[in-house]
């Protein structure tokens, strides 16, 4: 039974994608990412790792895909026209992404097929062992993650004041 289900959220992730891909709207683009994260969660869970899948849930699909939404709707898109040239590249860049994806998914493929011949191991999904994990084997790149989302924080509130004082002396002339 949980093979079923796993087949089921595999298939609704590739379309889910594909959908994000493809479609036209932005707001579908949108939509189409917060099923496939919704997807995405749930092969998580299946797979036992039951803390990276709620969270994977919570943040991306309860806050930031929200927030796309939001802005997607404020911004009101509409299509834009490319050249020919533009068009040509973006087609090669299509097609090269796909080459890379094409590639990526065969040494994907082959990890997995490799890590099937090897012992389960003992680690699952839960918040004690992701933090045991985060804070022995991987506490330098959290703490350089932590240090950048700190300088974007800084970029954030100087381009914020810029645009206040900008807005400041347009309105004093």
């Amino acid at each position: 039974m949980p093979s079923l289900f796993f087949y089921f959220f595999a298939a609704t992730l590739i379309l889910a994608s594909l959908c994000v891909v493809l479609a036209r709207n932005p707001l579908y683009n949108v939509l189409a990412l917060v099923v496939a994260i919704f997807s995405l969660s749930s092969l998580f869970v299946l797979l036992q790792a039951f803390f990276v899948g709620m969270i994977l849930l919570l943040v991306y699909a309860g806050a930031v895909l929200v927030f796309f939404i939001f802005v997607v709707m404020c911004l009101n898109l509409t299509a834009i026209s490319l050249t020919f040239v533009e068009q040509r590249r973006f087609k090669t860049l299509g097609y090269l992404s796909s080459i890379l994806f094409a590639f990526s998914f065969f040494f994907a493929t082959q990890s997995f097929l490799d890590a099937q011949l090897f012992a389960t191991s003992s680690i699952r999904g839960t918040i004690e062992t992701v933090g045991q994990i985060l804070f022995t084997d991987y506490l330098l790149p959290f703490e350089l993650t932590s240090l950048l989302l700190l300088i974007a924080l800084f970029g954030i509130v100087s381009l914020a004041q810029g645009a206040l004082n900008t807005g400041k002396e347009e309105g004093q002339s």
